[in-house]
């Protein structure tokens, strides 16, 4: 058993022990040499585990004093009916003896737009949930502005500012259900927009240029980001793009790219860029790269983000920030449709960013996605000649390139052998002639994440 798998392992088992009770808050935790000594491993493998506890909020620590169990009625929501290992620190067993849930019939999934849900500060949520509708939150119950809750614009101003550099006022935030609702506003607002957009790219913002008959271009990606030389073939007034973890590839587009593209918008007063930031809250490895908007002097960048992966994918909640001059051509719009999402989740959701819970989950959700990627490609490095792992520097999704011989369809075949789905890459580029991947990991509990990898290498390795 590697120690990869142990660390989890015991990981797992601790924090299944604080849920069900069998400490309570502010019980004394065992040391972690006594741990060690007990459990017969390393103190590496504590340390480990303990940190993972550490991070995730369900111990802390007293200078000279050790570890302590949280508040339980502040920890992380987890379903209690998941398989997990039967054991206890007290049993007098082999750590080495324990046993998966043997369940080999199990779908294993790298489902793409998948959070983690048992670290969800549900008692939390449920508070403002709570609160939204009280008595004296009556207005409410009314038609709210278009662009949404005053509180919420104004948290989110602040949360842009401080994480991503975007300098922005209230007013040119509007809040939507969905990063296609409101490009599809966007392209209302801007005047003949002409598009390029990445190849390959997401797929919403083809439907809606198709559908409104938009004339677009589009534009290869290189690892370093959109190809800028092919713009010079046309002369196109908008540009859509995902420079923080491009979509599909997951490649990020680099600071000199960024800003050569700054500069062409900057060349005409009819050019904006869209800036799609759909997961920059999760970057891992390296410096951040701040935001295309906080880069721009001269009002040419249009933003979106979303809250499906930072918060959860049902919460349909999305944002856009307009330059300033487009978002005077927004107030002048005649028959603006009403503003789709609830008032109370709004409110909900504002609250949750102004008591500082929304910048302490991402930093919670950070380090377990963190961990889960790290596991992930440490066990797929002893075999990077057959396989090329690409994009897994920051977002929840990362590409597999097979390099072995083997085909698409062998692939698929021994992938359905290991229970194994996994979702071709020419799902998004028809002419791509490689066979590769695109993989979402958010969504798997870290108790099944050997098993998943494990498919994984065994459905795509040449043995």
């Amino acid at each position: 058993m590697s120690n990869q798998h142990l660390y989890l392992n015991l990981y797992e088992n601790l924090k299944q022990q604080i849920i069900e009770g069998q400490y309570q808050s502010e019980d004394k935790f065992p040391s972690k040499r006594a741990l060690s000594q007990h459990l017969s491993l390393s103190n590496t493998t504590i340390e480990h585990a303990y940190q993972l506890l550490l991070d995730e909020g369900y111990i802390y620590s007293k200078p000279r004093s050790g570890y302590f169990v949280s508040d339980i009625e502040t920890l992380p929501i987890i379903n209690r009916n998941s398989p997990h290992m039967n054991y206890s620190i007290n049993q007098e067993t082999s750590y080495n003896n324990i046993e998966d849930d043997g369940n080999n019939a199990e779908t294993l999934a790298f489902n793409l737009s998948e959070i983690d849900a048992e670290y969800f500060p549900m008692q939390q949520f449920r508070k403002y949930a709570r609160d939204a509708f009280e008595d004296d939150q009556l207005s409410l119950l009314q038609r709210t502005n278009p662009k949404g809750e005053w509180q919420l614009r104004q948290e989110i101003a602040h949360y842009l500012f401080n994480s991503r550099g975007v300098t922005c006022h209230p007013e040119q935030i509007i809040i939507g259900s969905s990063t296609e609702q409101l490009i599809n506003l966007v392209t209302d607002i801007l005047k003949k927009p002409q598009f390029y957009i990445e190849n390959p790219s997401y797929p919403p913002i083809k439907k809606i240029l198709d559908k409104k008959q938009i004339n677009y271009k589009q534009i290869s990606v290189e690892k370093t980001g959109i190809d800028l030389d092919e713009f010079k073939k046309h002369n196109y007034n908008a540009v859509y793009v995902t420079p923080s973890h491009q979509f599909p590839t997951g490649y990020v587009m680099n600071l000199k790219k960024r800003t050569q593209l700054i500069q062409w918008a900057q060349q005409s007063e009819q050019r904006y860029i869209i800036e799609d930031d759909y997961d920059s809250e999760f970057r891992y490895f390296g410096k951040p790269i701040p935001a295309l908007q906080s880069l721009d002097t001269k009002d040419k960048v249009i933003y979106i983000s979303t809250f499906s992966k930072s918060l959860y994918p049902s919460c349909r909640m999305a944002y856009l920030v307009l330059p300033k001059n487009l978002s005077s051509r927004y107030d002048k719009l005649s028959n603006k449709e009403s503003n789709t999402v609830p008032a109370h989740l709004q409110k909900m959701v504002a609250s949750f960013m102004e008591s500082g819970s929304f910048e302490r989950h991402l930093n919670k959700m950070r380090k377990v996605y963190k961990a889960k990627l790290k596991f992930i490609i440490d066990t797929l490095t002893p075999y990077q000649e057959q396989l090329e792992v690409n994009g897994a520097f920051a977002g929840m999704h990362f590409t597999l390139t097979v390099k072995n011989g083997l085909t698409l369809e062998e692939c698929l075949e021994r992938a359905k052998e290991h229970n194994l789905k996994i979702i071709p890459f020419n799902v998004y580029d028809n002419d791509l002639s490689e066979v590769k991947f695109i993989l979402g990991f958010g969504g798997i509990p870290f108790s099944k994440l050997e098993k998943h990898t494990n498919a994984l290498i065994n459905t795509l390795i040449n043995h």
